[in-house]
């Protein structure tokens, strides 16, 4: 299943159309959305996209308890969250998981915010920040996205500019499946004298 990951759209109602364009071309219809507008969830469902998201913590929405701020859901076997930011932030409600203590029991976690494109193998498991479509440029980091091939086994990952759609990142992150650490949690070396 091919998805689109966007966050930090901010508005940008030409970035937001030419990122239509590119998925209807490209035949992609489901798309997350990481926040900052949460507004701009609109744009997408009215473009015909299955659009999911959750709020920014400067969207007014944030503050409100019938919109979840994070999370959590399966596509295709994969299990994804989806929140804003990578850690707890000022502005949370009480009852917000905190993405660090959440990402333990998830495939990959789906962040925004610092609009700076990432693609993390940490302890808990994989991170990724599709960037922003604020501007052609903001904070240092041209307007970028990531598309997603989700499988149970694995997900293969890139990330685009959005002026070209030229790919910045490209990878196949292997998943860590029931009953097995996921690698980066596993320090030991093996034992050389077992089969």
């Amino acid at each position: 299943m091919l998805v689109a990951v966007v966050s930090d759209t901010h508005g940008n109602r030409a970035g937001m159309e030419r990122l239509a364009r590119f998925l209807r071309e490209a035949q992609i219809s489901t798309l997350l959305h990481l926040g900052d507008d949460y507004g701009d969830l609109a744009f997408f469902s009215q473009q015909g996209f299955e659009a999911i998201g959750v709020p920014g913590v400067y969207c007014p929405q944030y503050q409100d308890p019938r919109i979840p701020n994070r999370l959590v859901l399966e596509l295709s076997g994969v299990k994804l969250l989806l929140t804003h930011t990578d850690s707890r932030h000022r502005y949370d409600r009480p009852e917000d998981p905190d993405p660090r203590a959440a990402a333990w029991e998830v495939d990959l976690v789906l962040y925004g915010h610092s609009h700076v494109p990432a693609l993390e193998d940490r302890e808990s498991g994989w991170w990724l920040n599709p960037g922003h479509l604020k501007n052609p440029v903001d904070r240092g980091s041209p307007a970028t996205f990531a598309l997603l091939d989700l499988d149970p086994k694995g997900v293969w990952v890139q990330i685009r500019r959005l002026a070209d759609g030229g790919i910045i990142l490209e990878r196949e992150l292997p998943l860590s499946r029931e009953g097995q650490p996921h690698p980066a949690s596993s320090t030991a070396d093996p034992d050389p004298s077992e089969p």
